[in-house]
């Protein structure tokens, strides 16, 4: 009887397919995961923005005086004056209604919301008389009108893959918000309150 026992394992050539064989499968792998990371961020992104806008009309809905703004910022104390709100965004109760958070007026910051990740971007349409620098809620919870008389408006959140895949949130004048959605248009591109298609910076 011979004393050699043969051991069972891969050959060079069997490792070999099998490495091939994942590479082809991670490479149609990776891209799907990476573009479910990307729309699960534009989610979570658009879902907190309706999240804080309910909140700021909430808050409104308890004033006897005063407005509550919401506007973009770039140190979490103050508004930006910008329409650029990917840097960050605060809410306020502004008592005299000037869009500046003054604690000797008696306006109280509400909550800070940071700079968005991914480098996404987020703009708003119409809601407010300075091209979508800030929005004020009145303490009937309503979007106070701009000096054209539009009360209504769209949150938009963009990532570098452009319109197709951006999400927003609509602005109804009453101040509900909602999802937008497809009504027509540019296939697979939402629409704003106006119906029209979305675009991104």
């Amino acid at each position: 009887m011979s004393g050699f026992q043969r051991s069972s394992g891969f050959t060079l050539l069997e490792l070999m397919i099998t490495i091939v064989v994942l590479a082809v499968v991670a490479s149609f792998a990776i891209p799907s995961f990476q573009e479910t990371v990307l729309n699960n961020r534009l989610t979570a992104q658009i879902n907190e923005t309706s999240s804080l806008i309910s909140y700021a009309r909430s808050e409104a809905s308890k004033l006897r005086a005063g407005v509550v703004t919401v506007c973009g910022s770039t140190d979490s104390a103050s508004c930006s004056g910008s329409a650029a709100w990917e840097t960050g965004w605060v809410v306020f109760r502004d008592i005299d209604g000037d869009r500046a958070l003054e604690t000797a007026d008696g306006d109280q910051l509400l909550k800070v919301r940071g700079a968005l990740s991914g480098g996404n971007s987020l703009r708003v349409v119409d809601l407010s008389s300075d091209s979508g620098n800030w929005v004020q809620f009145a303490s009937n919870g309503f979007p106070v009108p701009s000096a054209t008389g539009n009360a209504s408006g769209t949150f938009i959140i963009c990532d570098d893959r452009g319109a197709a895949r951006a999400r927003a949130t609509v602005v109804n004048v009453s101040g509900q918000t909602r999802l937008a959605r497809d009504s027509g248009g540019t296939a697979g591109v939402l629409n704003d309150h106006d119906g029209n298609d979305i675009s991104c910076p």
